[in-house]
């Protein structure tokens, strides 16, 4: 265990109003954010990556970066920020990193302890089992990846789209004056992910924010195309390790 790790791991919470925007800015340290409910969109060397629930945003030192909150709801915000010494056990560029709820439950504890201005050798221990968390966090390189391609970028745009989510994947690909097996494989070389599931982290995106502004889950169900409410829950809990009704009462 580090000696004195709370001079090298800082905790803190942010909250952000809709369209509330954080200028351009940097840090010597690095910073790990993530969202204990709504939605944060970055900006960051010129690329924009979502930041859901359960899907943080790790800056390496020194990489400006922009954001506004996309929620109608106020947004809970968490920034843990890392010594630069302690940098190397984590990427050297942008990364998405997957949030357990071990880690969210930490992240409150922490917090709480901080609030009540409890600096124990328990706290200290808390903070290096929240850096031994992160640095086995599942990493990715976006949460939903975009493009450019002239093929493929207007579909993203109707996999996206709320009122054709009743639609299957494959009906809206037969639309399509492209070949099935040509996007699927663009979509591989373009976005690191099978349209299938980039369309299913999109309907994520769409039910958090649906969710949080108090739509029912059987009328999102059956937005999303779901038959069951039941069907819909299960596939909100597989992405998001949580049920509706437990984001809900964040």
């Amino acid at each position: 265990m580090l000696e004195n790790i709370e001079q090298y791991v800082e905790v803190d919470d942010f909250f952000y109003q809709k369209d509330e925007i954080v200028a351009p800015h940097s840090s010597l340290w690095g910073d790990f954010n993530f969202s204990l409910n709504g939605i944060l969109e970055y900006e960051i060397e010129g690329q924009i990556y979502l930041s859901p629930p359960n899907y943080g945003i790790w800056l390496p030192p020194q990489t400006a970066h922009a954001s506004i909150a996309l929620d109608e709801q106020i947004t809970h915000y968490v920034c843990i920020r890392v010594h630069p010494l302690l940098c190397e056990h984590f990427a050297a560029c942008t990364k998405t990193l997957s949030i357990r709820p071990f880690l969210r439950h930490l992240v409150h504890e922490i917090l709480e302890q901080k609030q009540q201005g409890i600096t124990t050798a328990h706290y200290a221990h808390l903070l290096q089992v929240l850096m031994d968390q992160l640095k086995t966090a599942p990493v990715y390189e976006h949460y939903l990846p975009q493009t450019s391609h002239v093929l493929l970028k207007p579909l993203l745009q109707q996999l996206a789209n709320p009122q054709l989510f009743q639609k299957s994947l494959q009906q809206l690909l037969r639309d399509s004056s492209i070949s099935e097996r040509h996007l699927l494989r663009l979509s591989q070389q373009e976005l690191q992910l099978s349209l299938s599931e980039w369309r299913n982290r999109a309907k994520i995106l769409y039910a958090i924010t649906q969710i949080r502004q108090g739509k029912t889950v059987k009328k999102l169900a059956y937005e999303l195309g779901y038959q069951h409410s039941s069907s819909f829950i299960e596939f909100f809990k597989r992405y998001t390790e949580q049920t509706p009704a437990q984001l809900r009462d964040i």
